[in-house]
């Protein structure tokens, strides 16, 4: 489908327009990596919406603080436990994306429930006045596909097969049999001709 028709919202309640609402709503994984280089504030898990995206400012907040007091050490070491956490956060990106989009489409879908019947609802009334001709179409055909079993014909089809009105269509390979046997009957007919009434 081209990219115009995905933006084009006809503003119903279809799943046309369900879809256009879940794209923007979505994660997109080109965002999560490029948030992902900002990990010292933690804006991929932001992005994400991941539990202990605080964590990320703070560790950065608290090198900073280390290295200004003179404990280069203790601020490598931490620096390097943030990036490790960072780089276990790359390797998750995927999953949580993933993950997120899945639960935000179902409860798209699950939100957009049919409603109950009206109290009291006892199906359709009969109001008794005489089908028009579509229906009578839909139910006479409704009550022939009813009828069928699988690989058998319904119970009212005609038994006599052939072209004519009011007779059953020939399967494709009955057809073919009988085209061969009339190639047959036309060269047996050929042969048995003779041959002066050929020259004939």
């Amino acid at each position: 489908m081209p990219k115009a028709w995905e933006k084009l919202d006809l503003q119903g309640a279809g799943v046309q327009s369900l879809q256009i609402r879940l794209q923007k709503l979505q994660k997109k994984s080109l965002y999560g990596y490029l948030y992902w280089g900002l990990f010292p504030v933690g804006a991929h898990r932001i992005y994400l919406e991941q539990a202990w995206a605080w964590a990320f400012p703070l560790v950065s907040v608290a090198v900073i603080m280390l290295a200004f007091l003179g404990l280069i050490w203790e601020a490598i070491s931490l620096a390097v436990v943030l990036c490790a956490l960072a780089l276990w956060d790359l390797s998750r990106i995927d999953l949580w994306i993933s993950t997120y989009n899945k639960e935000l489409r179902k409860a798209s879908w699950f939100a957009k429930q049919t409603p109950a019947a009206p109290a009291n609802y006892q199906g359709r009334a009969d109001t008794g006045e005489k089908a028009a001709q579509w229906q009578r179409e839909l139910q006479d055909y409704t009550q022939t596909k009813e009828s069928e079993r699988a690989g058998h014909p319904a119970a009212n089809v005609p038994a006599k097969k052939g072209f004519s009105p009011g007779q059953r269509r020939l399967s494709f390979a009955e057809q073919e049999r009988l085209l061969t046997e009339m190639a047959k009957s036309s060269k047996s007919a050929a042969e048995k001709k003779p041959p002066d009434s050929a020259e004939k």
